[in-house]
């Protein structure tokens, strides 16, 4: 299965979000491959960092830019059950590749760029890859503040994500702040502290990406709240 992430949010959401994914597919027992499609290439030097502090499970985290993602992915899929792919979400090569090649485009949105109007480009470029993946399952993900999204905001969101054809928007509701704090914590990542809020949260959406039934239409969606922030004690872990 190959995972999609094409981020429509703060920059280092959709690093966050590849890297917690692949963390939990390989605590499944599954052998994973994650790919870093990026120009910051933050999934790397996750990778990198890891494997230099022997943090297990260690990933096998590889490099890719421009036309060459198919040829790598060609090449290195027959290795791995599962593959993640971190994307800028811009118009390159990069993303219309993975999106194209994927099974599922988890796409983390924050509320203030849910706006068709300025923020077209990733609702083309998404409903271009269904256009040549029509299995492509898309799943948009509310990615904010510590606090939910105000109706006005969810609305919003609602609106923007009902423009890719037959995508649908997760339950889960990502707290950036959650996740965010292990970047001060080379390695590691949110869902290597099963106790924490952004553990809990990257869980619930694992078992919305990796469900066997559709997504929740991104119209019929109702979030529930849930809790804001990491606990401040594990920032000394």
């Amino acid at each position: 299965m190959i995972v999609t992430v094409a981020h429509c949010a703060p920059p280092l959401a959709g690093g966050l979000v590849a890297e917690n994914l692949a963390l939990l597919r390989a605590r499944s027992g599954r052998k994973v491959l994650l790919l870093d499609a990026t120009t910051a290439q933050t999934c790397r030097h996750w990778g990198e960092e890891r494997k230099r502090r022997h943090i297990a499970p260690m990933l096998d985290v590889h490099a890719v830019g421009g036309s060459g993602l198919p040829d790598e992915l060609e090449r290195l899929y027959p290795r791995f059950s599962e593959v993640v792919i971190d994307t800028d979400c811009r118009d390159g090569h990069e993303c219309r590749s993975a999106l194209i090649m994927a099974d599922v485009a988890v796409v983390p949105l924050a509320p203030e760029q849910a706006d068709v109007g300025l923020h077209y480009g990733p609702i083309a470029r998404l409903n271009s890859a269904r256009m040549f993946n029509p299995g492509l399952r898309v799943l948009f993900v509310i990615a904010g503040s510590e606090h939910d999204p105000a109706p006005r905001e969810l609305r919003a969101l609602r609106a923007y994500a009902s423009q890719v054809m037959s995508a649908g928007m997760a339950c889960t509701i990502l707290h950036l702040p959650a996740l965010m704090w292990t970047l001060g914590a080379p390695g590691r990542c949110a869902s290597d502290i099963e106790s924490s809020t952004g553990a809990a949260e990257m869980a619930a959406l694992y078992g919305e990406v990796y469900q066997s039934g559709p997504a929740v239409p991104a119209s019929r969606r109702t979030p529930s709240p849930g809790p804001t922030h990491a606990p401040d004690e594990l920032l000394q872990k």
